[in-house]
């Protein structure tokens, strides 16, 4: 009898897979074996399948998780390496890397894998994503050398227009080296991101230097004043796009690889919206992207940096078409500092050190593949937002998986208060927009600020706070914090946990 039940049991595995062991890749720790980190990027997501939902809609959904988290996961490594400095480049070098990895965004990521696996008796479905260094490594060294090949063709091109006397058809082909730049320096990111011995920017540097003076000779762009920059870059960007008309969203740019505003940065937008819809036609909104605009949110987007580059400030701008996340024009220009002085517009927030001191201990042992999926905006969006005295900040959140929300300002000042604490997100608000119910005003002291949002699926251990004007002020210092937030160890798949960082900056009303 005995024999014939397990016989049926048998029976009833073959003919219902879903019944069946869960492959390795399930458990947490063979995940880890099988897809190691120096190897693979990987990303995994679960979730519990109810009666009347379609698996097929869940295996999407996971899906579009898991790549998620891969890409997030490689964002993280990106950041990482730019503040915390741990490539061994000579300055020169270092400075063009940094500039390079500012620039970076989620390009094509090629040979991603997924399998996916249903336990019926546990009506959990499961997706891993995951990705081969080596194969990443060996696809974007082709874009590099196709890129290189397209501007040397470019730079051909030029020179045989200026030859002919053709200055205006020179300059256009020059200026059409701008995006292959940008698409080459994205890749070559992930090359030495991945294999940090390829220190092969030599050639492409070598012609944005070359191209840079060509079209600054041409175009006798040794430009005085911020009006005459931002006409200038303008122009740069109608040269590469001729004339076009869909609505394109200008971001805020932010001072190096810091995400941090400046007076600067308020007076530059200002200048540069109106040369984009003068001297390019563009069509331009500052309005930040937000959660519930998603669907009519603009495919084009203008967003940048500015360095401190000796006795100017260089700053790159690149338009960018969100939907391909490709770079479709970038330019460059350069502002002299004595003018910045002489009209007492600074450029760096009077906290700066202190910030950034903090965004290197934050960038220490990050949390990477989490495994829950989070996204935050302001009330102004996510992407380095500024807030004027009497701005109101308030919060939008989505995760993937119900968890505890936690969010820390920390202000300008060094102090820090504990916006909210284990703020429960349940299963009916999972993958929907989550308005938070606060608000804040904002006031002095002005400067950069961090808002850390971390979410989880346990409970967070209770911080030290003293209740001072209304606020929960944090008596912990910034290791404790992050240690007490980032204590809770992940060891199985139900463990999940993710962090976000949005750098605010607060000053006075213009």
């Amino acid at each position: 009898m005995k024999k014939l039940l397990t016989i049926i049991g048998l029976i009833i595995l073959i003919a219902n897979p879903g019944f069946a062991a869960n492959p390795e890749w399930v458990d947490f720790d063979m995940r880890l074996k099988l897809y190691p980190a120096q190897r693979f990027f990987i990303g995994f997501s679960l979730e519990e399948v109810g009666k009347s939902e379609d698996l097929g809609n869940v295996y999407d959904r996971l899906k579009k998780n898991a790549i998620s988290e891969l890409t997030n996961s490689i964002q993280v490594t990106v950041e990482s390496v730019s503040t915390l400095n741990t490539l061994e480049f000579d300055e020169t070098f270092h400075q063009e890397f940094r500039e390079k990895l500012a620039s970076f965004s989620k390009i094509d990521l090629t040979g991603i894998q997924t399998k996916t696996h249903y336990n019926k008796r546990g009506k959990m479905a499961y997706v891993v994503a995951y990705v081969s260094k080596d194969d990443l490594i060996k696809y974007y060294n082709k874009i590099v050398i196709d890129k290189a090949r397209a501007i040397e063709q470019n730079i051909s091109l030029a020179k045989q227009f200026q030859k002919s006397g053709d200055n205006t058809s020179a300059l256009k082909s020059y200026y059409e080296c701008m995006p292959l730049f940008t698409e080459a320096d994205g890749a070559q990111t992930i090359i030495i991101l991945l294999e940090a011995s390829q220190h092969n920017l030599e050639k492409i540097n070598d012609y944005e230097i070359e191209v840079n003076k060509a079209i600054c000779e041409l175009h006798k762009s040794d430009k005085l004043s911020l009006d005459e920059v931002c006409g200038f870059m303008a122009f740069g960007f109608q040269q590469q796009t001729n004339h076009f008309d869909p609505l394109i969203r200008l971001a805020n740019f932010t001072f190096e690889d810091t995400k941090m505003g400046s007076e600067f940065s308020r007076r530059f937008i200002r200048e540069f919206e109106n040369e984009l819809i003068s001297n390019a036609g563009y069509t331009i909104t500052t309005e930040a992207r937000m959660p519930a605009q998603s669907s009519g949110d603009p495919q084009f987007i203008i967003k940048g940096t500015y360095w401190d580059d000796g006795d100017n400030i260089k700053i790159i701008a690149i338009l960018r078409d969100t939907k391909a996340d490709k770079p479709i024009a970038s330019v460059d220009g350069y502002l002299p500092k004595a003018w910045l002085e002489q009209h007492e517009i600074s450029w760096k927030p009077e906290n700066f050190a202190d910030v950034q001191e903090n965004l290197m201990k934050f960038k220490k042992n990050e949390i990477v593949n989490g495994n829950l999926n989070l996204e935050v905006w302001t009330t102004k969006g996510d992407e380095s937002p500024i807030f004027e005295g009497g701005d109101t900040l308030g919060f939008y959140i989505r995760v993937s998986h119900p968890c505890y929300i936690r969010i820390i300002d920390h202000f300008a000042d060094g102090s820090r208060v504990l916006l909210t604490d284990n703020y429960y997100i349940g299963t009916d608000k999972i993958n929907q927009v989550v308005t938070l119910p606060w608000k804040f005003e904002c006031a002095s002291p002005f400067g950069a600020e961090i808002l850390q949002v971390n979410a989880q699926t346990e409970k967070f251990p209770a911080l030290i706070t003293e209740k001072l004007y209304g606020y929960d002020f944090i008596r912990n210092n910034l290791n404790e914090i992050i240690s007490n937030t980032r204590g809770f160890k992940p060891i199985k798949n139900e463990d999940l946990k993710a962090e976000k960082r949005i750098v605010v900056t607060t000053m006075e009303k213009f």
